[in-house]
């Protein structure tokens, strides 16, 4: 036998200096990053576009989010033994009998700041014919508010306060601590009537 062969393209090959064999030719980084990074880029756009999807997705919510409440009254008739009958109905007490009412003898001073002289007299005599019995009248002095302002000293004195409110025109009302030791001040920046 020969251990010369004819050339064949495998030697062609061989000749010019290229892998022999099964090796293959070293790829490039960028190639081996690239197919991972399509994949995490697809992958995160699709999540991004579900989430919004979902997220904006309409939410059924009924139209009036309010409780119904229903009060009911219930009042038992009892019979007794006895000859005389008894009506035992069962009382809820109303709001209205809870309020604490308003204190006519609470020390109120009214506080003009607003240039007008005789504004403060002038709010005193309303509120003492309303009823009030302890009223004074004087400069407001210190900061003023942006708006007629009602101040009352404790929380006991708010429907007193709301009422002098009331009586003069004034929407605001607030707790806080008085400048002249009464227990409901009226501090005046404007003429209320």
């Amino acid at each position: 036998m020969s251990d010369q062969y004819p050339p064949d393209e495998f030697d062609e090959i061989a000749q010019r200096g290229g892998p022999v064999g099964v090796h293959r030719a070293p790829r490039p980084w960028w190639a081996k990053v690239l197919a991972p990074l399509i994949v995490f880029l697809i992958a995160g756009a699709a999540a991004y576009f579900i989430a919004t999807y979902l997220w904006n997705g309409e939410v059924d919510t009924p139209e009036d989010p309010t409780p119904t409440v229903t009060e009911s009254v219930e009042s038992t008739l009892t019979p007794s033994p006895t000859t005389s009958p008894s009506v035992t109905p069962s009382v809820t007490p109303s709001p209205i009998e809870t309020a604490v009412p308003v204190n006519y003898a609470a020390k109120v001073a009214v506080l003009n700041g607003s240039g007008v002289s005789g504004l403060a007299a002038k709010q005193q005599k309303i509120l003492e014919t309303a009823g009030f019995t302890s009223v004074t009248a004087d400069n407001l002095g210190g900061t003023k508010p942006a708006a007629n302002v009602v101040i009352y000293t404790a929380a006991a004195l708010e429907t007193t306060a709301a009422e002098v409110a009331k009586q003069l025109g004034i929407d605001n009302i607030a707790l806080d601590v008085a400048q002249t030791g009464s227990d409901v001040e009226v501090h005046l920046v404007t003429d209320p009537s």
